[in-house]
Protein backbone atom coordinates (compact mmCIF):
# COMPACT_ATOMS: atom_id res chain seq x y z
CA UNK A 1 0.00 0.00 0.00
CA UNK A 2 1.17 3.48 -0.95
CA UNK A 3 2.00 5.93 1.95
CA UNK A 4 0.35 8.96 2.09
CA UNK A 5 2.14 12.35 2.30
CA UNK A 6 0.96 14.39 4.63
CA UNK A 7 -0.16 17.91 4.09
CA UNK A 8 -0.33 21.09 5.61
CA UNK A 9 -3.98 20.07 6.51
CA UNK A 10 -2.03 17.57 8.59
CA UNK A 11 -0.14 19.55 10.40
CA UNK A 12 -3.05 22.42 11.68
CA UNK A 13 -4.81 18.95 13.17
CA UNK A 14 -1.76 18.14 14.97
CA UNK A 15 -1.41 21.59 15.97
CA UNK A 16 -4.69 21.90 17.19
CA UNK A 17 -4.46 18.32 19.20
CA UNK A 18 -1.36 19.25 20.83
CA UNK A 19 -2.66 23.02 21.98
CA UNK A 20 -5.89 21.25 23.08
CA UNK A 21 -4.11 18.26 24.63
CA UNK A 22 -1.44 20.86 26.79
CA UNK A 23 -4.76 23.30 27.44
CA UNK A 24 -6.26 20.36 29.42
CA UNK A 25 -2.76 19.67 31.41
CA UNK A 26 -2.64 15.90 29.52
CA UNK A 27 0.65 14.47 29.23
CA UNK A 28 1.23 12.70 25.33
CA UNK A 29 2.10 9.42 27.16
CA UNK A 30 -1.64 10.14 29.08
CA UNK A 31 -3.23 10.58 25.60
CA UNK A 32 -1.66 8.04 23.59
CA UNK A 33 -2.46 5.27 26.27
CA UNK A 34 -5.93 6.28 25.95
CA UNK A 35 -5.99 5.99 22.12
CA UNK A 36 -4.11 3.13 22.43
CA UNK A 37 -1.21 4.01 20.19
CA UNK A 38 2.22 4.52 20.93
CA UNK A 39 3.40 8.30 22.03
CA UNK A 40 5.75 8.52 19.13
CA UNK A 41 2.94 7.78 16.99
CA UNK A 42 1.02 10.26 18.47
CA UNK A 43 4.29 12.59 18.23
CA UNK A 44 4.03 12.16 15.12
CA UNK A 45 0.28 12.94 14.79
CA UNK A 46 0.95 16.26 16.51
CA UNK A 47 3.85 16.90 14.49
CA UNK A 48 1.72 16.80 11.38
CA UNK A 49 4.69 13.92 9.78
CA UNK A 50 1.78 11.35 9.72
CA UNK A 51 -1.93 11.71 8.96
CA UNK A 52 -4.10 10.89 11.69
CA UNK A 53 -6.46 7.70 11.31
CA UNK A 54 -9.99 8.91 11.83
CA UNK A 55 -11.00 7.04 14.79
CA UNK A 56 -8.02 7.99 16.22
CA UNK A 57 -8.58 11.67 16.03
CA UNK A 58 -12.21 10.53 17.12
CA UNK A 59 -11.10 9.28 20.35
CA UNK A 60 -9.02 11.95 20.90
CA UNK A 61 -11.72 14.52 20.88
CA UNK A 62 -13.88 11.93 22.85
CA UNK A 63 -10.66 12.30 25.71
CA UNK A 64 -10.63 16.20 25.61
CA UNK A 65 -14.20 16.33 25.53
CA UNK A 66 -13.77 18.76 22.55
CA UNK A 67 -16.06 18.75 19.61
CA UNK A 68 -14.51 17.27 16.28
CA UNK A 69 -14.97 20.45 14.39
CA UNK A 70 -12.30 21.60 16.58
CA UNK A 71 -9.76 20.39 14.96
CA UNK A 72 -10.13 21.40 11.82
CA UNK A 73 -11.08 24.74 11.93
CA UNK A 74 -7.85 26.38 11.17
CA UNK A 75 -8.38 24.09 7.88
CA UNK A 76 -11.22 25.48 6.69
CA UNK A 77 -10.96 28.93 7.80
CA UNK A 78 -9.83 30.58 4.65
CA UNK A 79 -12.90 28.78 2.38
CA UNK A 80 -14.23 30.88 0.36
CA UNK A 81 -18.04 29.49 1.57
CA UNK A 82 -16.83 29.34 4.92
CA UNK A 83 -18.44 33.06 6.26
CA UNK A 84 -19.53 31.67 9.61
CA UNK A 85 -17.81 33.77 11.76
CA UNK A 86 -19.86 32.66 14.84
CA UNK A 87 -18.73 29.30 14.67
CA UNK A 88 -15.08 30.18 14.34
CA UNK A 89 -15.68 32.30 17.23
CA UNK A 90 -17.36 29.51 19.41
CA UNK A 91 -14.78 27.12 19.03
CA UNK A 92 -12.15 29.46 20.51
CA UNK A 93 -14.32 29.47 23.87
CA UNK A 94 -13.73 27.36 26.82
CA UNK A 95 -16.47 25.82 28.00
CA UNK A 96 -17.01 28.39 31.12
CA UNK A 97 -17.51 31.21 27.94
CA UNK A 98 -19.82 28.89 26.24
CA UNK A 99 -21.83 28.43 29.13
CA UNK A 100 -21.99 32.32 30.04
CA UNK A 101 -22.45 33.12 26.50
CA UNK A 102 -25.82 30.56 26.27
CA UNK A 103 -26.99 32.04 29.27
CA UNK A 104 -26.74 35.92 27.91
CA UNK A 105 -28.31 34.80 24.92
CA UNK A 106 -31.15 33.47 26.78
CA UNK A 107 -31.32 36.27 29.01
CA UNK A 108 -31.63 38.79 26.02
CA UNK A 109 -34.31 36.84 24.29
CA UNK A 110 -36.52 36.67 27.13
Amino acid sequence: MAQLISTEIDKLIGQRIQQKRREQGYSAERLAEYVDISQPQLSRYERGTNKINVAHLVAIATFLKTPISYFFADCMEMAEWNQDELDRHWLELTPSQKIHLIAFIKAFKN
